[in-house]
C-alpha cells in the first residue's frame, strides 16, 4: 500500500531553523541527519546540541538510508483522515547504519504480520509539498 497522493494541509511539516534541512532533504530523496564533529556520532531529529556529548559542533550529512528495526507498533485504530483509511499500518523505530541515529517512521509497504524487530529496511521518500518530503521505510 503506497501513501503517495495529496497530503492534507494539516499534515504538511512546518520546518524551523533547526530541522528544515531534514524536510528539504526528504523532498530531494535524501535522508539528512546531523553528525557531531566532536564525538563522530549521529542524531535524528535535529537539535542545537549533540545528544551524545553535548557539543555544538554539528553538521548535516546524508545518511545511507539503511537501517534495522529496533522496535515497532501496529496502528489498528485511528479516526483521523487520512490515517483511518490506512489502518492497520506499521510505525517503527529504525536504528540507522550511521552510529547513534534512530528514526521513527511509518512503513506503509510492510504488512503488520511481516514486521519484525531486527529486519533490515531502507528509506523511501514521498512528497509532503512542493518543497518538503516525508521519510518512510520499506523492507530491504
Amino acid at each position: 500500500m503506497s501513501w503517495e497522493g495529496e497530503t492534507p494541509k494539516y499534515l504538511v511539516p512546518h520546518p524551523n531553523e533547526e530541522d528544515a534541512e531534514f524536510w528539504q532533504g526528504a523532498r530531494r530523496g535524501e535522508l539528512r541527519i546531523q553528525r557531531c564533529t566532536t564525538c563522530g556520532l549521529h542524531q535524528h531529529y535535529a537539535r542545537m546540541l549533540c545528544i551524545h556529548c553535548g557539543a555544538d559542533t554539528l553538521e548535516w550529512v546524508t545518511a545511507s538510508g539503511q537501517g534495522t528495526v529496533y522496535s515497532f507498533t501496529v496502528i489498528r485504530q485511528n479516526g483521523v483522515p487520512p490515517f483511518k483509511e490506512r489502518v492497520p499500518f506499521v510505525v517503527a523505530a529504525v536504528d540507522l547504519d550511521e552510529a547513534g541515529a534512530r528514526v521513527l517512521a511509518a512503513m506503509p509497504d510492510v504488512a503488520p504480520e511481516q514486521a519484525q524487530v531486527g529486519m533490515r529496511v531502507h528509506a523511501t521518500f514521498r512528497l509532503a509539498s512542493d518543497e518538503l518530503g516525508f521519510v518512510d521505510f520499506a523492507a530491504s
